[in-house]
């Protein structure tokens, strides 16, 4: 007579590592969304110089208020770019009053600027990411 129970055994042990093998993935899949308690603000979007005639963006430079200014630098042909920019210790609730400046260069190389007031907040989604497209 053949044992079943042992063998029964062993398929069980399969089907439960098997999915323990499934179930770790899915964990770690699920917790890569940013967390909405973070301080981590990325902000990223489009920069235009399309208000002026001919010219190409060159730099977007950031200041929240109380904070050390950042940018980036932006060299293309276009007169829109993308650009995106990581902040730290953003507070929740109202955030930060802040400022987006866009550099412009025309044709002749002349520099053409302006600039955006915003706040910069910790979106309210699972995303760390704040979009502002500056025109």
């Amino acid at each position: 007579m053949r044992d079943f129970r042992s063998r029964t055994k062993r398929l069980g042990t399969a089907v439960l590592m098997t999915s323990l093998a499934l179930a770790v993935p899915a964990a770690v899949t699920g917790t890569a969304n940013a967390n909405p308690n973070s301080a981590r603000v990325k902000v990223s979007g489009t920069a235009s110089c399309e208000r002026f005639e001919d010219a190409t963006v060159t730099q977007v430079t950031i200041t929240p208020e109380g904070k050390q200014a950042k940018a980036v630098q932006l060299s293309s042909d276009d007169p829109k770019e993308s650009y995106s920019l990581a902040f730290t210790e953003v507070p929740s609730g109202k955030g930060l009053p802040s400022k987006a400046k866009v550099q412009c260069q025309d044709s002749d190389g002349d520099p053409l600027t302006y600039t955006v007031k915003f706040n910069l907040t910790r979106p309210a989604t699972s995303s760390e990411t704040q979009t502002l497209n500056l025109k």
